[in-house]
């Protein structure tokens, strides 16, 4: 029987202290914060990120920051302004510069791919440099997103799991097809963001049903 209970959970798209506090309360550890240099929904300033980081760290979560659309230097200037452990980068970066953000930070870094960016060469090229992927089956644009199927995007997916680092899916994923998307894929851990929102903050009743569906007696 597979056990969904060695999946990991992600909430993406934290935009209040009180969605934290939901998501401690069911010991979910890793949150998503998403600068708003970025496209798409449920973005942060970095002074908003900052307070988010804050809060996350006192209530002993784990904060992760994504970001892109700018300099590696800037990126390199959140980083260690906001003090945040973790960051997953767009991939728009040579690997020059990701292993500038290494050097000059503390942060395990993590890459975004998706279907349009994907470039096995250059993953390759740049894995000494990163702890992990996180694959979005959405692509967003300025004004528009693009929704990509599992079946669209598994032949990508199971070549980054050639890599043997961790692998993160997210992008659509909610109760009706997470149990899908972690049967097909088997992925390390699993980015949720709008299958759990509720007037922009984590329904605290759509977490644990999603918990429950996948039967987490207890989530570490």
């Amino acid at each position: 029987m597979f056990n969904y209970g060695n999946i990991q959970l992600k909430v993406c798209g934290i935009t209040d202290q009180k969605s934290l506090e939901v998501i401690q309360k069911y010991s979910v550890s890793r949150v998503g914060l998403v600068s708003d240099y970025l496209y798409g929904p449920n973005t942060l300033s970095t002074k908003e990120i900052q307070e988010l980081t804050i809060a996350s760290y006192n209530l002993k979560l784990n904060p992760i920051l994504l970001i892109g659309n700018i300099q590696i230097q800037e990126v390199i200037s959140i980083v260690n302004d906001v003090a945040i452990k973790e960051v997953c980068i767009s991939n728009q970066y040579k690997n020059e510069e990701i292993e500038l953000l290494n050097n000059k930070t503390d942060a395990k870094i993590s890459i975004s791919v998706n279907y349009e960016n994907f470039d096995y060469n250059f993953f390759e090229e740049i894995l000494n440099n990163i702890s992990s992927f996180y694959y979005d089956l959405n692509i967003y644009r300025k004004d528009t997103i693009e929704k990509k199927s599992l079946v669209e995007c598994e032949k990508q997916i199971n070549q980054l799991k050639i890599f043997a680092k961790p692998l993160y899916l997210g992008g659509g994923i909610n109760i009706d097809n997470i149990k899908e998307a972690i049967k097909t894929i088997s992925p390390h851990g699993i980015d949720i963001s709008t299958g759990l929102k509720q007037s922009n903050s984590v329904d605290e009743e759509k977490l644990k049903k999603i918990l429950d569906n996948l039967g987490f007696d207890e989530i570490s």
